[in-house]
């Protein structure tokens, strides 16, 4: 079967059928109507009369079969005409249908909402209450959806070689995770009409689990749920980026070391602050919401050199990594020396997008540095 709109087909009959017989109606009408005092308008004659009386018959036939062969042919011809439209019109739908880079289902969920409605009725309950307590007759409800239909994409995306490995599949293809997100659109269908969408574990025929994006469109008449479409958008690789980032910044978060993630503007003003770590807040005093969209220079101050900057941006416009220590200045005013390493993040077209900065107060262990370098001139001077 074939994933393909409705062309009204049935409608479009019934109007020509009306048609055609309306005219002949109103045609057949008038001749009875007005032949017989025509006929007695300009016949006298008795024997003359009865003559034409037949002969007006064969002459009614012949025009209504003349008329009938007019009008069918000129129907017949519209109807061949939509008939070619609307293949063209089927051709280019199949070409969209499998083409596009989603998954596109048709689903028979006739059965299923003739249960549900019928639930409803006897059931007084909440109905989501009901179904997360029946477990196999939820089941059962899923073993009743039909797959109609299916696109190239989503034979690519469960594994299989040809449609009909997946027609009739769907309770092997939705993850035992996944029967909270049926009860749910269960419960939607019983509703009103709308858009149902929410995200689902899906099973590919080869055992693979996958995170998909469902988008079912709830028809207001009862006669489309034989054909419904169903869009899956195939999340799993952004949900896994997601997870990574997720823990990437827990793991930002609880490190020790300050760190600093800033846009890539070189030119002035410069780069932009966009996320800095509870580490950062310890070491500066200040919170996040007061540092993000300023620039770093916010840390800067009169003792900070020039030279140790001036190196940091010809280094990072070159793509290098940057390494350096310079005074910086708290939110409070005072002084620190801070220790700064500095790399550039590029995306996949290798184009810089960002800077990471990972930050440490040495201050103590450059005064221990100062410290000892003056006992040793001093041990010179002695000397």
């Amino acid at each position: 079967m074939k994933f393909s709109p409705s062309f009204g087909y049935p409608t479009e009959a019934r109007i020509l059928a009306f048609r055609i017989t309306a005219i002949y109606a109103i045609a057949g009408g008038v001749w009875i109507l007005f032949s017989d005092e025509l006929l007695a308008l300009f016949v006298t004659d008795p024997a003359a009369s009865v003559r034409l009386q037949t002969l007006k018959g064969w002459l009614f036939i012949a025009l209504t079969a003349i008329l009938l062969f007019r009008l069918l042919t000129r129907s017949l011809h519209e109807v061949v005409r939509a008939s070619r439209a609307a293949g063209v019109s089927e051709d280019r739908f199949q070409l969209l249908f499998h083409g596009v880079p989603v998954s596109l289902w048709e689903l028979d969920l006739s059965a299923v909402k003739d249960e549900i409605d019928s639930l409803k009725m006897i059931e007084k309950r909440n109905l989501a209450t009901y179904l997360a307590e029946q477990p196999a007759y939820v089941a059962q409800l899923l073993a009743m959806v039909r797959v109609l239909a299916v696109n190239e994409t989503t034979l690519a995306l469960f594994g299989a070689r040809q449609t009909d490995e997946l027609l009739g599949a769907l309770d092997r293809l939705v993850a035992p995770d996944a029967m909270p997100v049926f009860r749910s659109a269960l419960v939607a269908l019983a509703g009103e009409p709308g858009e149902f969408r929410e995200e689902f574990f899906a099973l590919t025929l080869g055992g693979e689990c996958k995170t998909l994006l469902a988008t079912v469109s709830i028809p207001a008449e009862r006669e489309k749920f034989d054909a419904v479409p169903v869009c899956l958008m195939d999340i799993t690789e952004r949900k896994q980026t997601d997870e990574r980032l997720r823990l990437l910044e827990s793991a930002i978060e609880q490190t020790s070391e300050a760190v600093t993630i800033t846009t890539a503007d070189l030119a002035l003003p410069g780069p932009r602050i966009v996320f800095v770590n509870q580490a950062f807040t310890r070491m500066t005093g200040y919170e996040a919401e007061e540092v993000l969209g300023e620039t770093p220079r916010i840390l800067q101050g009169p003792k900070t050199e020039r030279e140790v900057l001036d190196r940091m941006k010809r280094e990072l416009f070159q793509r290098q990594s940057f390494r350096g220590e310079t005074v910086n200045y708290r939110k409070d005013g005072r002084e620190f020396v801070m220790e700064w390493f500095v790399t550039p993040i590029v995306n996949r077209d290798f184009q810089v997008t960002h800077f990471v900065a990972i930050q440490r107060d040495v201050t103590e262990r450059w005064r221990e540095e100062e410290r000892l370098r003056q006992r040793l001139a001093e041990l010179e001077t002695e000397g």
